[in-house]
């Protein structure tokens, strides 16, 4: 999954937990606290209006604006647990959504690209945990746990030139 889709799927998960009212300015290697005084994490990166805070188990992007001044420093609504829940949660959900999305594009006729953008094929049939693309060059097997969906096109992830290579070891009786 994509970091910023974690990003954006954290925050949205965390809008309901209270966060503190007001900015505090956070710099890369602050320590972030939460609302118990207790250490949260620290900031990795500063970015634009977000700031990546680094757990020790997991990053989280969150906004610039949930992060109020306590005692200690830089603070947050939530402890390190309900921080690491809530992105867990939302890193669940959209992977979920992705897979999902990538099961609704991938039936037969649907077109597959390769990692630098050729088109490899079309679905002929899904056997299994194994796509099938029709093709001039004829069948070409491909795992379907490795088929993703970018940039709304059915992907395989390596270029059409190693993917070729690697039907022709295969027909030529290689592995």
């Amino acid at each position: 999954m994509k970091f910023s889709t974690l990003a954006a799927a954290a925050a949205l998960a965390l809008a309901g937990v209270s966060a503190t009212a007001f900015a505090a300015d956070v710099a890369v290697g602050a320590k972030i606290y939460g609302p118990d005084g207790a250490e949260v994490g620290t900031v990795e990166k500063v970015e634009g209006g977000n700031v990546v805070v680094n757990t020790g188990t997991l990053t989280a992007t969150l906004p610039a604006d949930v992060f109020g001044d306590g005692e200690k420093g830089a603070t947050i609504g939530w402890n390190k647990a309900q921080l690491e829940a809530a992105v867990t949660e939302a890193a669940q959900a959209a992977s979920q959504q992705a897979a999902a999305q990538l099961e609704t594009a991938l039936v037969a006729g649907a077109e597959v690209y390769s990692s630098d953008g050729q088109l490899l094929g079309k679905v002929d049939k899904l056997e299994g945990d194994v796509v099938v693309l029709a093709r001039e060059a004829g069948p070409l097997s491909l795992p379907k746990a490795q088929i993703v969906l970018q940039a709304e096109k059915v992907t395989f992830p390596a270029t059409a030139a190693d993917i070729e290579a690697a039907a022709a070891a295969q027909a030529q009786g290689g592995d």
